[in-house]
């Protein structure tokens, strides 16, 4: 008998636990998505404009937006299990590079002693009120003591 011969049994994982959150966003029922959810270990957070649950703009530059918008991440964040301090990497659009010196000072400003990755770049955002917008991703680790998963064989 060959090793392609020999009989195998399939063992399908268990998928991880997901937990989706919702904010009062008005464009997250319009289009079907949520603000975050966490996977496993893993947590994403949809793209955040400085907006509150109406729409409106909140800070009239991209210093004041981007620190909206990263409080705003946070709480997401908090929501899932994770905090700033869990974030691998950001991307961020801006509607003009004009805007990236204040939007890099706030994004220092939360994440300068744990820094993620980062891709910054231009586009067209959903208003033109809105400067910037950020989408984040986070990896929370185990807790302290916790086993070690086993290896599939």
């Amino acid at each position: 008998m060959t090793t392609f011969d020999r009989p195998t049994t399939h063992r399908r994982p268990e998928s991880p636990k997901r937990e989706t959150i919702w904010s009062s966003s008005v464009w997250e029922p319009q289009m079907g998505y949520a603000r975050g959810v966490r996977v496993g270990n893993q947590v994403f957070i949809a793209g955040t404009v400085a907006a509150d649950g109406e729409g409106n703009p909140q800070g009239h530059d991209a210093y004041a937006q981007s620190d909206f918008i990263i409080r705003k991440i946070r709480d997401a964040l908090r929501d899932l299990g994770a905090d700033l301090e869990h974030v691998v990497s950001t991307v961020t659009h801006l509607s003009d590079f004009a805007h990236f010196d204040d939007y890099a000072r706030a994004h220092k400003k939360y994440f300068g002693e744990t820094p993620p990755v980062n891709t910054t770049v231009q586009a067209s955002l959903v208003k033109p009120y809105f400067l910037v917008e950020i989408t984040a991703t986070a990896i929370v680790p185990d807790p302290a003591g916790a086993p070690a998963q086993e290896a599939e064989r």
